[in-house]
């Protein structure tokens, strides 16, 4: 998901007081252990001496109880309606998933969305193939409430693959509260911007658990979260639907998982930033809101969401299954109701001193408890009024005005009116290996403010070409914001990345599209060659709006890694360079042209991913160059760049990416041997101000 620095108001206005933890009561240890029996299961000693706070230790049965829970939380793709994005859901019922209100905020959002399940890892760590996918279906079923931030969705029977979605089972839903207590701690399982299935494992202690509130906070510092994530308890049990959380502050800068800190939100995920509290609401207050709203506006479906509330579910059916030596057998409706076996098991007393009262409670040995062993209550971030940011992930298409045409890309003589600046020159090779366009015989296709030649076979550009101008710089033009989001044609702090398109003047087979991106197992950002924000000057805001525009065809992107394509994620990297350029040009001539490109390799290293006709093999460029010409009063003056990425963790039979970048100011000379004889840099060198030119 993309962040973006949003007041979410509605959902928590201000950053709570710190409560007193709750003492544990008789009749709250008595709640809490028919919540350990719920499903059938027997509570084991460590989990009795669990809740009662005298031991931290889990018994390994939580793992296999995290095994059959995953098989009911899903990858949500959001399509239709301008939107494209990821989120978390999972199944509550046969056929029904619960996720966010602000993933859907309406039956019409969910347009052609898609969920698909078991898409994780495997033991070896390899790669997943994309999941098999089941349409939703909200005309049998949508509900939705934005005080609670959750919908419910129904879901097709079968998926493109036939499966049958009632083979999944689902998580259960308890009405009644008390599952989880300040001081507890909970686990996540999640797909954070559409990645394979993570899981924060027991990282999240809850910070507050006020009874009398709709939501629970708990601290994130290394779990990043994933709209519409079921939030389980010790016992694998859902005790809230998480929802928002706040990132990490200090002095007032968000702080970055990588290290550091940054003002600045546009183009980080949620995994580049550290978060200090995550708000989820709770199941009880979801499931008595969702009872109604179905009894109200479904009344057919009202039964199967009532039985689904009482058994049925994965963990109870796996449960009666073993205790009657049978395999799991999946079925439409729930089975047998189990409260009143779990309520009438034999038992011995626990005395629980409590105003003189006792409870029974079928422990398998006596604990006495005393009164005020509750852990203090964990302080939260201080001040009045916090941000919430959402951590929904959509894209949708930014503003881009037609007439590509009649754009007039880059100009040579924007830094001299009479001698143009001088730059690479194609060679007969290079010739060779640029993409046609579907009209006329001139390769190069212009925008605003800057121009594209595109290499045929690696699909990306082999090189840019951008007029740069930082005397033209305004927030507000014509009375509108030039922010990100307001060229984008968005309204400020909305919450979306930007959806890549492509390039109707050539074919699509020589362009790599946004899917090649956006379903890439998260191995590389969209690495834009010419810069956003250099281009982005003019008089008028039309001018800007349409520069802005023209930066997001895929045409103009290159595939880096986050290190690599984001100052704030590493160090002296492409993202760093773009940034001192710009200041160094800002600070002194104000205006120069950049030319850059990728240096595409005989050896680098491939990448299978996907694109519009399904399965792609891609060459990864794993070096690329940047030249800056500025003009002085007496001449013109060239600095080149070579920066290097290491992409061998994240192609061919390695996926995890590791991050290990080197920079250089480089001798033009030498950034042109290493162009393959493509383009000529003859007249970029003769100005080289390196030491060694």
């Amino acid at each position: 998901m993309k962040l973006t620095d949003i007041d979410l108001a509605r959902f928590v206005p201000e950053v709570p007081e710190p409560v007193a933890a709750a003492e544990l009561s008789a009749s709250l240890v008595a709640r809490r252990f028919k919540f350990l029996t719920a499903d059938g299961q027997s509570a084991t000693p460590l989990e009795q001496e669990a809740l009662l706070g005298t031991n931290d230790l889990l018994d390994v049965n939580f793992l296999d109880r995290c095994s059959l829970a995953r098989r009911c939380v899903g990858r949500i793709r959001i399509l239709g309606g301008g939107r494209q994005g990821w989120a978390t859901g999972f199944l509550i019922a046969p056929g029904v998933i619960l996720t966010n209100h602000h993933v859907f905020p309406d039956a019409a959002s969910v347009a052609s969305s898609r969920i698909g399940f078991d898409y994780w890892f495997d033991v070896a760590g390899q790669r997943p193939a994309d999941p098999d996918e089941f349409d939703l279906q909200p005309e049998r079923l949508f509900v939705t409430n934005a005080e609670l931030d959750y919908s419910v969705v129904a879901v097709a029977p079968l998926s493109a693959g036939r499966a049958a979605i009632v083979d999944r089972r689902y998580l259960r839903l308890f009405q009644e509260s008390g599952k989880a207590k300040q001081g507890d701690f909970v686990t996540i399982i999640q797909h954070p911007d559409g990645v394979p299935m993570q899981i924060a494992l027991r990282e999240n202690q809850v910070i507050r658990a006020a009874e009398d509130e709709p939501s629970i906070w708990y601290h994130a510092d290394t779990a990043h979260g994933s709209s519409g994530s079921p939030v389980f308890n010790d016992s694998l049990q859902v005790v809230a639907l998480h929802s928002s959380g706040r990132i990490k502050r200090e002095a007032g800068r968000y702080v970055l998982a990588a290290g550091g800190t940054t003002d600045n939100l546009d183009g980080l995920s949620e995994s580049d930033v550290l978060w200090e509290a995550n708000v989820g609401f709770r199941i009880s207050r979801i499931s008595q809101d969702l009872l109604a709203s179905v009894g109200s506006n479904w009344p057919a479906r009202l039964p199967e969401i009532e039985a689904a509330m009482r058994a049925g579910d994965i963990m109870s059916s796996t449960i009666q299954a073993l205790a009657a030596n049978e395999p799991p057998v999946a079925a439409a409706g729930p089975s047998r109701d189990l409260e009143t076996e779990i309520l009438t098991q034999e038992a011995e007393p626990v005395n629980v001193p409590s105003n003189s009262s006792s409870v029974v409670i079928p422990l398998q040995l006596r604990i006495s408890l005393e009164l005020g062993q509750a852990a203090a209550a964990v302080q939260i971030a201080s001040g009045a009024t916090a941000l919430l940011e959402t951590e929904a992930f959509e894209m949708r298409t930014p503003v881009i005005y037609d007439g590509l045409d009649q754009r007039r890309g880059f100009d040579p003589h924007f830094l001299d009116e009479v001698t143009p600046v001088p730059g690479p020159v194609v060679t007969p090779a290079g010739r060779n290996v640029l993409a046609p366009l579907l009209e006329g015989d001139d390769p190069e296709l212009r925008y605003r403010h800057f121009s594209v030649w595109m290499h045929k076979e690696r699909r990306l550009a082999l090189y840019t070409a951008s007029n740069v101008d930082w005397r033209k710089r305004a927030k507000t033009v014509d009375g509108k914001s030039t922010s990100r989001d307001g060229l984008a044609g968005w309204p400020q702090g909305s919450k979306y990345a930007e959806l890549w398109v492509e390039d109707p003047r050539i074919a699509s087979r020589y362009q790599l599209p946004d899917v090649f991106y956006s379903e890439d197992r998260g191995a590389f950002d969209k690495g834009h060659i010419v810069r956003r924000d250099d281009v982005c000057w003019g008089d008028h805001f039309e001018e800007i709006q349409m520069a802005n525009g023209d930066t997001f065809h895929v045409t103009n992107c290159s595939p880096q890694t986050k290190a690599f394509n984001q100052g704030a994620a590493g160090q002296d990297n492409w993202g760093d360079l773009e940034s001192a350029i710009a200041e160094a040009t800002k600070k002194d001539a104000e205006a120069a042209c950049i030319f850059a490109g990728p240096i595409f390799g005989a050896d680098d290293r491939w990448f299978h991913g996907k694109d519009a006709s399904g399965a792609a093999r891609i060459q990864i460029p794993n070096r690329f160059w940047k030249i800056v010409v500025v003009k002085d009063e007496a001449a013109f003056q060239a600095y080149g760049f070579i920066l290097e990425q290491d992409v061998r963790a994240v192609t061919e039979e390695e996926f995890y990416v590791t991050d290990n970048w080197r920079t250089a100011w480089t001798p033009i000379a030498t950034i042109e041997k290493t162009l393959r004889g493509w383009l000529d840099l003859s007249q970029l060198a003769a100005i080289d101000q390196h030491a060694g030119a």
